[in-house]
């Protein structure tokens, strides 16, 4: 019965500090605050208080959806290539032999899909899976990508071996992390 009456003992808050807010009530042990590019989602269990959340974590919340925002509104400036798939496939297999030579790996197979959430991923047995959204970058995030998925090959994990091979190819590695962040931004969310 307490669920029934969670809408009238809390009213679902529609703006905090000036940022429009969404509120869903779900089956969730804790509460969480999700940054959409116009508003923030909040997501509480049922008879949480939203606004509770909110004040609690003021600052934070405001100071993190404002660099959100700006990141999104950055992310849609940014221009966008369109390789062919047949221009985009050699792009990938030269610079997965280049390096593969390079580092001295050996794939067992390449494949792409659409993932939502990475841009690449390396499997223990040599399978490298890139994202298909890579066909919209430009070449340099291309080659970067690639390079750190062979990189796992050698080293899991990101620890400092990991990135001190990256930074050896890369020095700007880290420049290159925001700008595929700015893309990610753009197409995978």
């Amino acid at each position: 019965m307490k669920g029934l009456f969670d809408k009238f003992l809390n009213p679902p808050v529609t703006e905090f500090e000036g940022i429009p807010v969404e509120v869903c009530r779900r089956r969730v042990r804790n509460a969480r605050v999700e940054f959409k590019p116009d508003h923030l989602k909040v997501i509480v269990p049922s008879g949480t208080n939203p606004m509770n959340i909110l004040v609690t974590n003021k600052d934070s919340i405001v100071k993190r959806f404002h660099k959100y925002k700006d990141q999104y509104d950055t992310a849609r400036k940014i221009p966008m290539v369109d390789w062919e798939i047949e221009e985009f496939a050699a792009i990938v297999n030269n610079y997965l032999e280049h390096y593969s030579h390079i580092l001295k790996v050996r794939i067992s197979a390449l494949k792409f899909r659409k993932m939502r959430r990475r841009w690449g991923s390396c499997s223990s047995d040599g399978l490298i899976t890139l994202n298909l959204y890579l066909q919209f970058v430009p070449e340099h995030l291309i080659a970067y990508i690639v390079y750190h998925e062979l990189c796992h090959l050698l080293v899991r994990g990101h620890g400092p071996r990991f990135k001190r091979l990256i930074a050896d190819e890369f020095p700007h590695y880290r420049q290159l992390d925001k700008e595929l962040n700015l893309y990610g931004l753009k197409l995978l969310r």
